[in-house]
């Protein structure tokens, strides 16, 4: 992520998790165990089908870069997410929608978000981050003004 006192754009999600564990596979790419050195080539390209997973990205339907997620417990928070946002009033929507019981919260680099895999059109991104069934989405902070 960038660095402290770094001001960009990214999009708030948060969820209930039962710990640490079940959130950053939720959030992160997963990966299975490689193949055996003796497999054979369909077992080798039926693992490279199915890896990695990402369950974020598989709900969101977002073509995104792995490298610009972010997972916060919500031990981390307020302070640590409202340094992020550089405007009063975006840090004050913050504390109204964050104090739900959440048990963690995941950003996206706004510029993460690079395609909608539920559109058949190319070029930029034709709908908006939205909640899904495992997540509430916050909203977008630090983003361009409309």
């Amino acid at each position: 992520m960038p660095e402290h006192n770094t001001y960009y754009a990214f999009h708030l999600f948060a969820g209930r998790f039962a710990d640490n564990t079940e959130a950053e596979r939720f959030a992160f790419e997963q990966w299975e165990a490689e193949p055996a050195p003796d497999s054979g080539a369909a077992d080798y390209q039926a693992w490279e089908d199915r890896n990695p997973s990402w369950r974020l990205k598989q709900e969101l339907g977002f073509y995104m870069d792995s490298d610009f997620v972010e997972l916060v417990s919500s031990q981390e928070c307020p302070q640590y997410l409202e340094s992020l946002i550089h405007s009063d009033a975006e840090q004050q929507q913050l504390r109204c929608r964050a104090q739900t019981g959440y048990s963690h919260f995941i950003l996206v680099a706004s510029e993460s978000i690079y395609g909608d895999q539920r559109s058949d059109s190319s070029g930029p991104n034709q709908r908006k981050p939205s909640s899904t069934p495992s997540l509430d989405y916050l909203g977008e902070f630090n983003g361009c003004p409309a």
